[in-house]
């Protein structure tokens, strides 16, 4: 029995060595709900080629730049407790322009990566305002008087995984009826002017078509970490919509299934990139090139990334 299973760590050790050459050689260490939700090729550029460093300087447009704007300024306000790397941050400035501007801030650090974007970060204050008073009343609806936790980390390890898959909990209470909330901010889109070079503000409509298959997934994760009761939230800048455990697809089953499609998805990625023996120009080979006309996966990308996907798939990008 011993033997077996010294053998079988022995092989782990082995194995993990083919993962030291992502993460721009620096290793991989663990796998995400999101990061595990993209598709391969994104993956090996982006989590291949690039460390988090990196990562953090990839142009965006301004909708995840508007959610995270939304989300940090909620989560300040009726969060008690934020969880940031290894601190955990009592939050305790309640002031709403200082939180408000400090996030701004962060956002406007970065130039906008093309006129769209311009335009969005001028005119998206009024919609930023009114989502942000939308996200804390159904933060409010859902957690009541319970003090609320944000971005928590929570770790899995299924056993056949080589690694843990780690995720963060946007919104969560504690107790023996604790609850999570998965909040996904639904910007306003920009539509042009029909035959003029001018753009207008339309606010996203709320519905199961503004549900992408990845949430359930992420979801499920967060609901198998904590067993606690499952919400995800969709939220604009007039109302929200709220899918909680009597939605078809937050039935425990359904839970159960995500959660394991997510799992054999990432314990064939990593047999993938054992079988190439870390060769990240192999896993290239053996997986379908990238998508570069997906509404979002390819959209802004770095000089290096344009080069990398010449180098690995020999498309220009």
């Amino acid at each position: 029995m011993w033997k077996n299973s010294v053998i079988t760590a022995l092989k782990t050790m082995s194995n993990k060595k083919y993962f030291d050459t992502l993460n721009n050689g620096k290793g991989l260490d663990h796998w995400s709900p999101s990061s595990s939700s993209m598709p391969l090729a994104k993956f090996n550029l982006n989590y291949g080629h690039h460390d988090g460093v990196e990562r953090s300087m990839f142009p965006m447009g301004y909708k995840p730049r508007f959610g995270n704007l939304v989300n940090n300024t909620a989560q300040r306000m009726e969060c008690e407790t934020l969880y940031w790397k290894d601190k955990t941050i009592t939050l305790t400035n309640r002031n709403y322009d200082e939180v408000f501007g400090k996030e701004l801030d962060d956002i406007n650090k970065y130039d906008p990566v093309d006129h769209k974007d311009a335009y969005a970060r001028e005119h998206m204050l009024e919609y930023a305002h009114r989502t942000i008073d939308q996200t804390r009343k159904v933060v409010k609806e859902l957690c009541g008087k319970n003090k609320i936790t944000s971005e928590r980390y929570v770790m899995n390890k299924p056993k056949q995984l080589l690694h843990d898959i780690i995720g963060r909990i946007d919104y969560e209470t504690g107790g023996k009826n604790g609850l999570f909330i998965e909040l996904k901010t639904k910007p306003p889109s920009i539509v042009k002017k029909k035959g003029k070079d001018e753009y207008y503000f339309k606010t996203q409509t709320l519905s199961d078509d503004a549900v992408f298959d990845a949430y359930w997934g992420q979801v499920a994760f967060y609901w198998k970490c904590t067993g606690k009761k499952p919400f995800l939230v969709l939220v604009n800048d007039k109302e929200y919509l709220i899918y909680d455990d009597t939605h078809a697809a937050l039935y425990d089953d359904h839970l159960e299934y995500q959660y394991n499609m997510m799992v054999k998805r990432i314990y064939n990625w990593e047999q993938m990139i054992i079988y190439c023996k870390g060769d990240l120009q192999k896993l290239a080979d053996i997986s379908e090139p990238p998508d570069l006309n997906h509404f979002y996966h390819y959209k802004f990308l770095t000089d290096k990334q344009r080069k990398t996907i010449k180098q690995l798939w020999g498309l220009d990008a």
